[in-house]
């Protein structure tokens, strides 16, 4: 397994400016995937004209995303996607799943932010600055959701000072950087909205929408929602003027607004091709939820396995010898792996999630249930939520939409090697107990939110919900089987090469410098 891991290539130039990609610095690695020539002439980045302008906005979405199948499996799958239990590792090898906080693999994650996803999109954004209003507000609009994920992970992370070239990049705390990114959507947005809609920023360079205007308008505007939600306990009253404003001005609601990244076979899902490297296999927390709720997304998030043509899932967390039983060889044939849209042959053609208007519906029906004006009941945006994921991975028929609104099964036991019981016991169909309410909204928007890991994993800090089974086993001494890893501590080349600044990042922390300590707007 590891083979694949550190099959990852590393440019001979990107490696000899390493201390530079850490410091937040603008280099160009010539050796990342391309998608429509997006690399084919990296060097003149330092001055971007008319006709590279697009290609670039396209290598900072593909990489923004973490979409490269080497940096999708260390910036993603090994850690967050594991820490939401989508999947569970099934190779004692990947100890992120015993909350081991992997520096080697995480520098992945790090440097394709700072090394080459955000620089590039920095030099679109000052090239497009004053000369090209719709094509800058989408850009600044990009630099929202990609940044929104990087502070999630660590909490303090170098902003408004990154991508200068300086040597010592100072961090921002995460209150300020969700300030200003809140004020930066509102910005962008009335940017787009005061110009020609019949505008293509981008053309099909764009690779989420193709430059359409009326459908950015609707995702910086979801985007606003979801960042309002995530501020809802830390900071109620902007929380609420956030979301309510981002509503009324439009946001995602058919899956026809539905945010998708293009890719193709030389830039493709990387998602596709990682899980034909095996190691991974579907968990027994979503297995329990999809399985007790008769849910028909079990059968396309999901493939039976190859031993007994059933549904299995696994428990997070086990250790080697566990694992040695619950799976026999190490083949994963009597475990569940990914559904047949995520087929390798299907890497060029299955689009990259970034957002979906199912996310939208339930964070209004949340905003709802906190009073807000979200056009509607908590419960109506909870139903309209769930047909519209339905609806999204093909399930048409409105007497199944409806059977399951109404169902009133619970989670089951996932019948597995640890003979666990059922996650949880709260139906689909909606109850009237508020904080059970919640915890339905939550579970089904991360039901709905899959395969997105990283979404999943920062709203499963903040609500405390779905309820997940416990870890099986912790090799982390700050993190127990009965806690969930909170953030991403810093790295230790930037203690190195960026001492004073992480020094000075210190003090922004609700805490130590470890995966417990949580981040600003994780307080419920």
């Amino acid at each position: 397994m590891f083979k694949n891991i550190f099959s990852i290539k590393v440019c001979s130039h990107f490696l000899s400016m390493l201390f530079i990609i850490i410091s937040s610095s603008i280099i160009e690695s010539s050796c990342t995937k391309d998608f429509k020539e997006i690399n084919n002439d990296p060097s003149t980045l330092s001055g971007l004209t008319a006709a590279t302008i697009p290609n670039a906005f396209a290598k900072a979405e593909y990489q923004g995303i973490y979409g490269d199948p080497g940096i999708y499996q260390l910036a993603r799958n090994l850690f967050v996607d594991l820490w939401s239990q989508y999947y569970a590792a099934s190779d004692g090898g990947f100890s992120t799943d015993r909350y081991v906080q992997r520096k080697d693999w995480e520098f992945y994650q790090w440097t394709s932010m700072y090394g080459s996803a955000y620089p590039t999109l920095k030099l679109v954004i000052e090239a497009t600055e004053g000369s090209d209003p719709a094509a800058n507000a989408i850009a600044k609009i990009w630099k929202v959701f990609i940044f929104h994920s990087m502070t999630d992970f660590f909490g303090p992370v170098p902003y408004s000072k990154a991508g200068y070239g300086d040597l010592s990049v100072p961090y921002d705390s995460q209150q300020d950087i969700y300030d200003d990114l809140l004020k930066t959507l509102d910005t962008a947005v009335n940017s787009l909205k005061s110009v020609d809609e019949n505008q293509t920023p981008y053309g099909n360079n764009d690779l989420i929408f193709h430059g359409s205007i009326p459908k950015w308008i609707k995702f910086g505007n979801s985007l606003r929602l979801r960042l309002a939600l995530r501020i809802s306990f830390i900071d109620p009253d902007r929380a609420k003027k956030e979301a309510e404003k981002a509503y009324s001005l439009g946001v995602m609601e058919t899956n026809e607004d539905n945010a998708l990244m293009d890719v193709s076979s030389s830039s493709p899902n990387g998602l596709n091709i990682l899980f034909s490297w095996g190691g991974v296999q579907m968990s027994a927390s979503i297995f329990s939820y999809l399985k007790g709720y008769n849910d028909p997304r079990l059968s396309v998030y999901f493939s039976p396995s190859v031993a007994d043509n059933q549904f299995h899932g696994l428990r997070n967390g086990l250790s080697v010898s566990q694992l040695a039983g619950a799976n026999p060889g190490g083949t994963g044939k009597n475990l569940s792996t990914l559904g047949p849209q995520w087929d390798p042959t299907l890497a060029s053609t299955n689009p990259l999630a970034v957002m979906y208007s199912a996310e939208v519906y339930f964070l209004r029906a949340e905003g709802a249930l906190n009073g807000w004006d979200m056009g509607g009941t908590a419960e109506e945006l909870y139903n309209h939520g769930i047909t519209n994921s339905l609806q999204q991975w093909g399930i048409t028929n409105n007497t199944i939409i409806q059977n399951y609104i109404q169902g009133t099964t619970l989670p089951a036991p996932p019948e597995d090697y640890l003979n666990s019981l059922a996650v949880s016991d709260i139906p689909v169909k909606f109850v009237t107990d508020t904080e059970k309410r919640r915890q339905q909204i939550a579970t089904q928007k991360w039901l709905a939110l899959f395969p997105d890991g990283i979404e999943a994993w920062a709203e499963c800090r903040r609500t405390g919900y779905p309820v997940l089974y416990h870890v099986a086993n912790s090799d982390n001494p700050d993190v127990s089987v009965n806690n969930m890893i909170r953030r991403f501590t810093f790295l230790e080349i930037e203690h190195e090469s960026n001492s004073v600044a992480v020094s000075a990042a210190l003090p922004l922390l609700n805490g130590p410098d470890k995966n417990s300590t949580h981040v600003w707007w994780d307080v419920k």
